[in-house]
C-alpha cells in the first residue's frame, strides 16, 4: 500500500506560497488526478514533462522530487519506469551542461574577435608608455585592468611579448614586414591571442 505524502507536499507548497491544491493544479498545468498520484508516490505513472513542471513549481530538483515522492513504488513496472525517468533526467542534464559550455565558449570567442583591434594595439601603447612615463596612454591603464582580468578568466593566453625575439611559427605569427622561414628569428610587433589550442588571432611579427 502506498504511503500518503500529503503532509510533505503541503510543506513544500507552503515554502513557495501556494495556499491550495487548486492553485497547485493551475501552476503545474496538471489535474487533481495527477496530484493525487504524486501524493501517493506513483511517480512512475507520470509523464516526464509533468515531473519537470511540478519540480519547477515547488522549486526543488527532480532528484529531490523523486526522493520525497518516489519511494515504495507499487509495482516492478513503476520502479522500472521511474529508473528510466531518472536516466533520462541525467542524460538531459548532461546535454544541457554541454550546451551551456558550448554557448559560453562561442560567446567568449565572438567577444574576443570583436575586441581584436583593442587587444592587438593596446599592448603596443602599453609598451610605449612603459618606455616613456609621460606617454598619454599611461593614464588609461586603470580603465582596462578589468579587460585583462576578463580574458584571464576565459583562459586566454597572450602570444608573444612586444619587442621580444622569437622563432617564427606561421601557426601563431603573422609576418607584417620582411621575410622569414619557420624557426627563423623574428621580432614581435603586436601580440596575438589564443584560447587553449584555439587561435583567436596571430601575433604580428617582422624580420
Amino acid at each position: 500500500m502506498n504511503e500518503d505524502r500529503t503532509v510533505q507536499l503541503q510543506e513544500l507548497m507552503h515554502k513557495v506560497g501556494i495556499s491550495s491544491f487548486k492553485k497547485l493544479y493551475q501552476l503545474t498545468k496538471t489535474s487533481d488526478r495527477t496530484i493525487r498520484k504524486l501524493r501517493s508516490g506513483e511517480l512512475g505513472t507520470l509523464q516526464w514533462q509533468t515531473l519537470i513542471n511540478i519540480s519547477n513549481t515547488l522549486q526543488i530538483s527532480i532528484d529531490e522530487l523523486i526522493n520525497i515522492f518516489g519511494k515504495q513504488l507499487s509495482s516492478n513496472a513503476d520502479r522500472q519506469k521511474l529508473a528510466s525517468l531518472q536516466q533520462e533526467y541525467q542524460h538531459l542534464q548532461q546535454q544541457l551542461q554541454q550546451q551551456r559550455e558550448t554557448l559560453q565558449a562561442e560567446f567568449q570567442y565572438q567577444s574576443l574577435q570583436t575586441l581584436e583591434s583593442f587587444l592587438t594595439y593596446f599592448p603596443a601603447a602599453k609598451f610605449a608608455a612603459a618606455k616613456n612615463p609621460d606617454f598619454p596612454a599611461s593614464k588609461i591603464f586603470p580603465l582596462v585592468q578589468s579587460i585583462d582580468r576578463l580574458i584571464q578568466q576565459w583562459g586566454v593566453t597572450v602570444i608573444g611579448e612586444i619587442g621580444s625575439e622569437v622563432a617564427y611559427d606561421p601557426r601563431w605569427h603573422q609576418l607584417i614586414e620582411g621575410t622569414a622561414q619557420p624557426e627563423e628569428s623574428v621580432t614581435v610587433r603586436y601580440v596575438g591571442y589564443r584560447q587553449g589550442d584555439k587561435l583567436i588571432f596571430r601575433a604580428k611579427v617582422s624580420n
